[in-house]
């Protein structure tokens, strides 16, 4: 009698632990879901913000640009970008130069 109830107290300690490994697998199924969709919602979190750093970009050159009321530090970005477009003309024309020749 001893034999058969040690038997079945392995036999409801193997069904716990069967249960509980069900229940993990489940739980990590669930989390390896939820961490997919965190990462998507980081990439399109990232475009945005990508997105929003160039629309800013932007309306900081179209502010500089303007040229009313600088700080020296705007005034040494509007010289920045105005050097760049330079450089942008001065690599076009040579282009065109090629091409003509």
């Amino acid at each position: 009698m001893a034999l058969e109830q040690t038997i079945q107290r392995i036999e409801d300690k193997l069904q716990q632990l069967i249960k509980k490994l069900q229940q993990s697998q489940a739980d990590n199924a669930m989390l390896r879901t939820q961490l997919l969709e965190h990462q998507e919602e980081l990439r399109r979190q990232e475009a945005v913000i990508a997105g929003l750093d160039e629309k800013l970009k932007l309306a900081r050159i179209a502010t500089v640009t303007q040229g009313n009321g600088l700080s020296e530090e705007e005034e040494a970005f509007r010289k920045e970008v105005r050097g760049k477009i330079n450089d942008y003309i001065r690599e076009i024309d040579r282009c065109i130069a090629l091409l003509n020749s």
